[in-house]
């Protein structure tokens, strides 16, 4: 069998299963054990059939089994189980993928052995380090660090690539992660090393390791580490968790827990925020920078540091002498959000240090979930032994993740001595600023919690997006069920009406309309969700999804209630119109009008509903009304100028035009319009000129002139201009360009 064969059995079996259509998941795992030719999976296998089949002669034979369920739910893991096996040993051999790479170049070699190995290498080191500064050998420091960290990197490949765990590697496991036997950062790498064993098979035994580690660990890294790579494990197997009674018993005795919930919220809602990570780094990389970097060269010449070229962001809010202008140009305003962003948890950094991921430390995969620490060999070897303050310095650095935290280390190593001074300093400057602040609040441990949960997210994110052999894992994290709400083993804390309020409304800030939708429908059909307001929300989120129909039936549900409500009254009047109903929307329209009366922006919408009516005059009046008002700000002009072409007074239409261009800058379908003016006004010189400076602004793109003239082909035959002249104007028009 092909690679490509051997998945397509693999996922139709799978399917099969999750459907429990049984019969049909048994003759495409026979295939696999077939072509596999291994007489113990064979005989797994018909025996597993036997049970069926003998299942099904009870059930022909009307013999009431109250086991029944529980014997079809232990066939069916069984075969899941079997399909994955057979999948895993069939690709094995012949897959180039890294799981099976890294399964080919371990062999045989048990998770105890390299345990035993790795905590031999340990002692060694610990030897190497307790002798006294003027005697310490530094190579043999490194030599004994890079033994130790390469058989973590082992004992994490074995981890992720063991398949199924057997019963005494699973209890080595347990002592590993729950004990103290191991440093905290290579517990974190096993935890890690689970979910990714996770992701590409799923074992019960793994995901009841990652529960129970959260239970009984003694450190928050790694517990909080071990629920969120079980919640994102239960979420890529959800067809298969709620049939386990030993993951169901568990989670039920982790109710119990204090903190549990507040833990999986703060989970659920940094796996949500990551969804908006996207939009966070576009912002920053496409507003933020670029309209600093659009700041008077005198000004950046000034703010920059002459050695390191570098613009200190915290440096031009401080200083008076700039802050006006800062104020006007509004990069103040830029900043200000910037940090607000940082500060809810906002991945604001990773248009910054995606680019830092092709150092060679990045190309082995473990070190992607790596916890920083300054005693790793990469850091000595980057920074100097003698800079180890600096990386104490950057590990304590706010809002970095770890994987970040390495990358800025890896890159200070590439700077001169004296630029990597200044970032220093720099670096302690804030860190001391932060620790000051600090140290006036009391401790906080729900927010350290927090932050352990958003870095951790964060090194996820940058693996599952940037590792460059990403495409050969389950990509989790564009998973848009990654708010779990659904995730059934979890329901009873992830549908607490607060956080799925604080999801809806993340949601509906940051424009995932769907998901906003998902979430208040769910809250309104909750007994403790008592605003009203939830009606508008969900109407406004599905007006913005695209189903006016069902926003309209929701802001209607909410005027039932609040009958005068003119914000609901505008949207009620927008879905209207939007379904063509242009009487019911100018009713609700001219009812807000009356509450604010001198709103240009809803005069002006009156004025459009008339227009799209062909109730022209009454438009132009609406108009008119409109350009009176304070802070019209000549916004009634261009429709003025339309109405008065389409009620053929010409001159009123130019000068409305020429208003335009005396004030403001008119746009090429300003341009257009006034060319058409012209033209019934028997001008053609002077039209077809016009027409050329629309042209022009069009970037010269004759097709694209050609269709927006065509598009007022009805309303020039309206107003005498001949089908024949219309043919020719354009090829004048551009006639003008070919021949200049």
């Amino acid at each position: 069998m092909t690679i490509q064969e051997i998945e397509n059995i693999h996922r139709q079996a799978a399917r099969y299963i999750d459907e429990a259509r049984v019969q049909e998941a048994f003759g495409q795992i026979n295939m696999l054990a077939k072509e596999l030719g291994r007489s113990d999976i064979n005989d797994d296998l018909e025996r597993l059939r036997i049970s069926y089949d003998f299942m099904l002669k009870y059930l022909a034979d009307g013999v009431m089994d109250p086991q029944r369920d529980e014997i079809l739910t232990s066939i069916r893991q069984s075969l899941y189980t079997m399909n994955d096996q057979c999948h895993m040993w069939l690709k094995e051999p012949i897959s180039h993928e890294v799981f099976y790479t890294r399964r080919r170049d371990l062999g045989s070699l048990s998770i105890v052995a390299i345990v035993e190995e790795y905590r031999a290498a340990l002692k060694d080191l610990s030897l190497v380090q307790s002798v006294p500064t003027e005697q310490s050998d530094s190579h043999a420091i490194l030599s004994c660090l890079h033994q130790a960290e390469e058989l973590e990197t082992r004992l994490f490949n074995r981890v992720w690539s063991s398949f199924p765990l057997s019963a005494d590697d699973a209890g080595t496991l347990k002592l590993c992660l729950t004990g103290d036997i191991l440093p905290v950062h290579t517990r974190c790498l096993l935890v890690a090393a689970l979910l990714l064993g996770l992701m590409t098979y799923y074992d019960e035994s793994k995901l009841l390791i990652l529960l129970e580690v959260y239970s009984i660990s003694d450190d928050p890294q790694v517990e909080l580490r071990a629920l969120t790579c079980a919640m994102l494990a239960m979420l890529a197997h959800r067809k298969r968790i709620p049939s386990s009674k030993a993951i169901q018993t568990r989670l039920a005795a982790m109710l119990d827990t204090p903190g549990f919930d507040q833990d999986v919220w703060s989970i659920q809602l940094q796996l949500a925020r990551s969804r908006n990570t996207e939009n966070v780094k576009n912002r920053v990389r496409d507003d933020l920078i670029p309209n600093i970097m659009k700041m008077r060269p005198d000004i950046l010449e000034k703010l920059k540091d002459k050695e390191s070229q570098i613009i200190d962001l915290s440096d031009m809010e401080a200083n008076p002498d700039w802050q006006q202008w800062l104020d006007e140009s509004g990069i103040t305003k830029r900043i200000e959000e910037f940090n607000a962003m940082q500060i809810e948890g906002s991945d604001v950094f990773i248009a910054t240090f995606s680019h830092l991921k092709t150092f060679p430390f990045f190309k082995t995969l473990s070190n992607w979930f790596l916890p920083f620490y300054p005693a790793h060999s990469i850091i000595l070897e980057s920074l100097g032994a003698g800079k180890l303050g600096l990386a104490e310095v950057v590990e304590h650095a706010p809002y970095l993740c770890n994987s970040d935290k390495y990358s800025f280390c890896l890159s200070l190593g590439a700077l001169p001595e004296s630029q990597r001074s200044m970032m220093s300093m720099q670096l302690e400057e804030q860190n001391a600023a932060l620790t000051e602040a600090q140290q006036g609040e009391i401790p906080d441990e729900r927010k350290r919690r927090v932050s352990i949960v958003n870095s951790f997210v964060q090194d996820l994110y940058r693996f599952f997006k940037l590792f460059s052999r990403r495409r050969e894992f389950i990509p989790v994290m564009d998973d848009p069920g990654l708010d779990m709400i659904d995730c059934l083993p979890l329901a009873q804390v992830t549908r607490d009406a607060h956080v799925i309020e604080l999801l809806g409304a993340f949601y509906f800030k940051n424009g995932f309309y769907d998901d906003a939708v998902k979430c208040f429908t769910r809250l309104e059909a909750m007994d403790d969700a008592t605003d009203d307001h939830i009606y508008q929300k969900i109407g406004f989120a599905y007006q913005n999804a695209g189903n006016t129909e069902k926003a309209l039936t929701y802001y209607k549900r909410y005027e039932l209630l609040h009958e005068e409500d003119a914000w609901n009254m505008r949207h009620l009047a927008a879905c209207y119109r939007l379904l063509g109903d242009n009487e019911k929307a100018l009713d609700y329209y001219r009812r807000v009008e009356a509450m604010t009366p001198d709103n240009v922006s809803l005069t002006l919408t009156i004025g459009h509903v008339l227009l799209e009516q062909n109730l022209t005059s009454e438009a132009l009046q609406q108009y008119f009304k409109a350009d009176l008002m304070p802070n019209a700000k000549h916004r009634a002009w261009r429709p003025i100028a339309w109405c008065s072409f389409l009620l053929n007074d010409y001159d009123r239409a130019l000068d409305y035009y020429n208003r335009i261009a005396d004030n403001d800058t008119p746009s090429a379908q300003d341009l257009l319009n006034q060319g058409h003016v012209l033209l019934c006004k028997g001008m053609t010189r002077e039209a077809i000129d016009t027409y050329r400076q629309a042209l022009r602004k069009m970037d010269n793109n004759t097709a694209k002139f050609r269709e927006a003239f065509k598009n007022d082909a009805m309303e020039l035959r309206l107003h005498g201009i001949s089908a024949v002249d219309q043919s020719l104007i354009p090829d004048t028009v551009c006639a003008g360009l070919i021949h200049g």
